[in-house]
């Protein structure tokens, strides 16, 4: 079937549900989204945007991402059954870690190489999306329990994490549906 322009258009993907432990882990997506979409984009840029867009990952990286990693694999690898969701976690993050090294070591390098900073972007956003689709969905329905039980880890993320934190307050008409509201 084709698509042309008098069809309607699909509806958005509905945002998936989110214990509420997992959530600030979940909102702290968007920040790895915006990094590895700015990564994507900087790679055709001149070496002055390159060199702005892995500053700016850095900061990231260094403010929330790497303690994100940390978070997600002391809180949630020990709710994981599925050993190839371990493993692809494990993985994963350490390939984004060596990467992120990198930039660090020598982001005149990483610059120079448009294909890596492309590469670096999609893998980051590649896993985020991983993550949420796969990775948080098993914890949460394998382990409701468990996750109950760590409330108070949430809690600390979001007061040492700002990127953590929910984009707005519930007014007093309003209530939480359980979902991310910023689901990436």
């Amino acid at each position: 079937m084709s698509h042309d322009s008098s069809e309607e258009p699909l509806p958005p993907t509905p945002p998936l549900k989110r214990h509420a432990t997992l959530q600030p882990l979940s909102r702290e997506h968007m920040g790895g989204l915006i990094q590895a979409r700015s990564l994507r984009q900087a790679a055709d840029r001149e070496r002055a945007k390159r060199l702005l867009a892995i500053a700016s990952f850095l900061d990231a990286w260094r403010s929330e991402i790497r303690a994100h990693f940390d978070d997600e694999e002391r809180l949630l690898l020990p709710l994981v059954n599925s050993p190839a969701l371990r493993e692809r976690l494990l993985e994963e993050h350490g390939t984004l870690r060596r990467l992120a090294e990198e930039c660090e070591r020598d982001p005149e390098a990483v610059a120079s190489d448009a294909e890596l900073m492309r590469r670096i972007g999609a893998l980051l956003h590649d896993h985020i999306r991983w993550e949420e689709r796969e990775f948080f969905e098993a914890v949460q329905r394998d382990h409701p329990e468990a996750l109950a039980g760590l409330a108070s880890e949430a809690a600390f993320i979001e007061e040492q994490r700002p990127g953590s934190r929910a984009r707005h307050r519930l007014g007093v008409d309003e209530h939480d549906t359980g979902r991310n509201e910023a689901e990436p």
